[in-house]
């Protein structure tokens, strides 16, 4: 399991070229993806909510933080498609099972309503650890914990880190997603 608390933040260095990264060894696309996720967005995320202990005035900044990370990394896992079955698939395959059939929900209310409008309001952030209310719903508002919602993104970055290392299909779909990002940066 990742443990954030021991991660020291420095820049990322340099990526390695498209051309350096292959099927085998498994081990170097999958730390080289953990680089990424552990010691810069989870750092970086992890120091906004540090800093802002019950995340006020910064729930948003958090909450795009995190929902920006998961569209990132299921386009890694996915490949193709548009952003919204990326994004419904990936918390449906890798968070845990109290997020099933809210994946929707969470898509519209948190990302795009967030992302596009700065506007959550089909919902209610809260600052609060371990969060009872979390994922609940109240006359078609949907509640979530920023703590709690950091918290499972990180463990379904574990579940896919370890998929990542042994599955050929999740290391070509990185390797795809890869190569078309480098192309962008080349540009």
């Amino acid at each position: 399991m990742l443990n954030l608390d021991e991660v020291i933040y420095h820049k990322t260095g340099t990526w390695p070229s498209y051309s350096s990264l292959s099927l085998e060894p498994s081990l170097v696309i999958a730390d080289f993806m953990r680089k990424i996720y552990v010691e810069g967005v989870f750092v970086e995320i992890r120091k906004i909510m540090t800093e802002y202990k019950d995340c006020g005035g910064v729930g948003h900044v958090v909450l795009i933080s995190i929902c920006s990370a998961i569209d990132s990394l299921s386009a890694y896992v996915y490949g193709g498609g548009g952003n919204s079955s990326r994004f419904t698939n990936f918390i449906s395959a890798y968070f845990p099972a109290s997020y099933k059939g809210k994946e929707d929900n969470i898509y519209k209310s948190f990302r795009c309503d967030g992302v596009h409008g700065w506007n959550l309001h089909k919902s209610i952030i809260s600052g609060a650890v371990n969060d009872p209310k979390h994922l609940s719903f109240n006359d078609g508002i949907i509640y979530i914990s920023l703590y709690d919602f950091f918290n499972d993104f990180v463990k379904a970055f574990e579940k896919y880190y370890q998929e990542l290392i042994i599955e050929n299909n999740i290391k070509g779909n990185f390797l795809k997603r890869y190569k078309e990002v480098r192309q962008i940066d080349a540009y």
